[in-house]
């Protein structure tokens, strides 16, 4: 999706629903597929016109997109459109209105179905090694009885008044594995936008039968917040007998108590006895994978960062180093052995 609709319409944040309307209308005239035959870049004009409409003529998205841009309408199940099919479909009767004839009707063409949008969140630890992991997601696929059709037979179908012939609705729930938010099939038409004459018996006229999919998940080492990783064919089934949507995972990893990330390494830090930093000597360190043994040099002031190579997240080209700060723990009284050795040290050092 466009992320300007004002700057794709050519209008100001503050346009009326009058001045966005009017700004469609000439974009749409000039762009249409009719009158730009086999012209892509025409054809992709339009297709940006036509999302920046859909989503300023509409006041809750609108408000969505200008609090929180394109996440926001994402949120509210608008993932865009396909192609000039759906758009025909969706503004049918305004394009009657804009030019003077009704929208194409009939049997809907195959078209590609929706991508499920699924929110995964992963502990630090397991977002840095990467893994696997399985995921349930709610998809729907082609009837196979009236092949997504909906109808049993030919039958007189009428624009359906769920989704007001558009074919899909956003929905949003809870899985196995996260939380999802997706624009689905019309649950009463299917997704074709229309309403049979003579429903289908298997699918009640949806087109469309629901099933839940378990699908395993590959997590690259080092993935972070924002990421989103597309597997391809596992959204809906599209209307008309399409090829399937793609799965959209959205990662969001949780922060560490421990550690933190920079790049490839990671921070943590480590306290050291007044003893093992003065003489040096040998602690035991947390890192991302198990419990490490750490050197420390004799003379080691606080604040100092000491490395374990190799120990960082993996990469392509080798894992990253884990940096450890060194925090110095100052007892309230020495021990002789201690203060003498202290002593000795301040010695040599003024010497």
């Amino acid at each position: 999706m466009a992320e300007d609709y004002y700057k794709t319409l050519g209008v100001s944040r503050d346009a009326t629903a009058e001045d966005i309307r009017k700004a469609y209308r000439k974009l749409a005239l000039r762009y249409h597929p009719d009158k730009n035959p086999d012209n892509p870049e025409a054809e992709k004009k339009f297709k940006a016109a036509s999302e920046a409409f859909e989503v300023l003529s509409d006041p809750a998205k609108r408000k969505a997109y200008d609090e929180r841009g394109s996440a926001g309408v994402r949120d509210m199940g608008f993932e865009g459109f396909q192609d000039k099919e759906e758009i025909f479909s969706h503004f049918g009767d305004l394009f009657g209105e804009f030019f003077g004839q009704r929208a194409r009707r009939g049997t809907p063409r195959p078209r590609r179905g929706r991508d499920l949008r699924f929110a995964m969140r992963l502990p630090f630890i397991e977002a840095a090694l990467g893994g696997s992991r399985e995921v349930v997601v709610p998809v729907r696929d082609s009837c196979p009885r009236c092949r997504g059709s909906g109808e049993e037979g030919d039958g007189g179908a009428a624009p359906c008044p769920t989704c007001g012939g558009s074919g899909t609705v956003a929905q949003e729930g809870r899985r196995r594995g996260g939380f999802f938010s997706f624009s689905s099939a019309c649950s009463d038409c299917g997704g074709t936008g229309r309403r049979p004459g003579h429903p289908c018996p298997d699918c009640g006229g949806q087109g469309m039968k629901p099933r839940e999919s378990t699908i395993s998940v590959k997590l690259p080492p080092g993935i972070e917040s924002g990421a989103v990783l597309r597997i391809g064919g596992q959204g809906d089934a599209g209307p008309g007998g399409g090829p399937r949507g793609d799965l959209l995972i959205e990662i969001a990893v949780e922060p560490s108590g421990d550690f933190e990330r920079d790049g490839r390494d990671i921070r943590s830090s480590v306290r050291v006895p007044l003893a093992t930093a003065l003489l040096g000597g040998k602690v035991e360190v947390p890192s991302i994978r198990r419990k490490m043994v750490l050197t420390v040099p004799p003379g080691t002031s606080s604040d100092s960062w000491l490395r374990l190579r190799g120990q960082g997240i993996p990469g392509p080209t080798g894992a990253g180093d884990h940096l450890v700060r060194v925090v110095v723990s100052v007892p309230r009284e020495l021990d002789p052995e201690l203060a003498a050795a202290v002593k000795k040290h301040l010695g040599h050092a003024s010497s």
